[in-house]
């Protein structure tokens, strides 16, 4: 008997929380997207502890975490979570570049600010946090996977987002 996937994905900010539960609702993937707590400042250590913990507890297949880099260099920290069994989904500035990746060939912004300028631009209706909605984005999702391949790992701006969906089964 085939056991069913299950994968956690814990958030580190609600725009991530709510793509990831639109993706669910879309798609009904088994999907389980967490956000532990909200906070101000980069909370990226909180988030791969919290997806360490659910992953040695054994209830999900995979468990990925994803966050930001916010510019700072994150390898320790995602080499640490992958020895742990956790994937690391981070995206640099911020998940704002995974966002845009949908829309556009390209990014251009190296800042939070100047990224989420050019995702305004991209789609007039985006709002952060739990105003982020799916439908938004689903169109170009097989586009995003592609395009973010191109980025160089922990480059500005980069995302791995991809190598989760394609744990999910979507890819370019």
């Amino acid at each position: 008997m085939e056991q069913r996937r299950r994968i956690l994905v814990v958030c580190e900010g609600e725009t991530e929380h709510a793509y990831f539960t639109g993706l669910r609702e879309s798609d009904r993937r088994e999907i389980h997207p967490f956000l532990p707590e909200r906070a101000k400042r980069p909370q990226r250590e909180k988030v791969v502890d919290h997806a360490r913990k659910a992953k040695s507890r054994a209830e999900y297949s995979q468990v990925w975490a994803v966050f930001d880099a916010d510019g700072h260099d994150v390898r320790r920290l995602c080499e640490q979570a992958e020895q742990d069994g956790v994937g690391p989904a981070v995206s640099n500035p911020t998940f704002e570049v995974w966002l845009l990746l949908h829309h556009r060939t390209t990014v251009s912004g190296r800042s939070a600010q100047a990224v989420g300028e050019e995702l305004k631009k991209a789609v007039p209706h985006w709002r952060k946090g739990n105003g982020t909605q799916f439908a938004h984005f689903a169109p170009g999702l097989t586009e995003a996977c592609a395009r973010a391949k191109r980025y160089p790992p922990y480059s500005n701006p980069s995302t791995a987002v991809w190598k989760l969906m394609g744990d999910l089964g979507i890819e370019a």
